[in-house]
């Protein structure tokens, strides 16, 4: 797929995509974005534009410009790849900030979360893989739903983040938890306690699968 062609286009018919797409899709397609933009690493900068083309060749139709560049040759850059991720990585955030989407999503605001010094007072380390942490410039927040009554993380949140790969997807992660779930037939972090733990770690790799 050529990765390159493929962002510019999006680029250039963002409003169009986001027509197409349903609002889990699109939320998604954000934070993805999001990610992207403020990725400094070229390696996972190439890894978080796999994921987008993953979305967007599962939305949108054979013939639409996009998906005709993914299908293009050349699956990653061969020269400059640093310089071309940070270029393509400026036009994307200029197209969200002019719609006033840089911002983080509604439902992660909407989340009661816990910041660093909180985390810490607890003795939990603040760069533990397993835990959601959603990076912002007002401030890193970890959703509070992790955490049990004692105030420790959940057994079933440390293994449903490892199995979606939170550390490099918090943003798809967290769509997961927060966002209504097809087959759990509600949100997973409001069915923590009410179902099974073994219900919702067979979601995450349901959902894995689907990837």
């Amino acid at each position: 797929m050529n990765l390159r062609h493929a962002l510019a286009a999006l680029a250039e018919n963002w409003d169009d995509v986001r027509q197409r797409l349903d609002s889990d899709r699109y939320t998604h397609l954000v934070a993805l974005v999001i990610e992207f933009t403020d990725e400094t690493d070229a390696e996972v900068s190439a890894d978080i534009a796999e994921d987008i083309a993953v979305l967007l060749t599962d939305a949108l139709p054979a013939e639409h410009r996009v998906r005709r560049e993914l299908a293009a040759p050349e699956a990653r850059f061969s020269t400059g790849a640093e310089q071309d991720w940070r270029q393509l990585g400026s036009t994307l955030h200029d197209r969200l900030l002019s719609r006033g989407e840089m911002e983080i999503p509604g439902w992660v605001l909407e989340a009661e979360a816990l910041d660093e010094t909180q985390l810490r007072a607890r003795g939990i380390a603040v760069d533990d893989p397993d835990l959601l942490c959603i990076e912002h410039a007002g401030g890193d927040r970890w959703p509070a739903f992790q955490f049990g009554s004692s105030g420790q993380p959940l057994e079933v949140v440390r293994t449903v983040n490892r199995l979606l790969d939170a550390a490099d997807d918090p943003w798809g992660v967290a769509d997961w938890w927060l966002g209504e779930n097809a087959w759990l037939d509600g949100v997973p972090a409001r069915l923590l306690g009410q179902v099974a733990d073994q219900t919702l770690i067979d979601a995450a790799r349901a959902s894995y699968s689907e990837v």
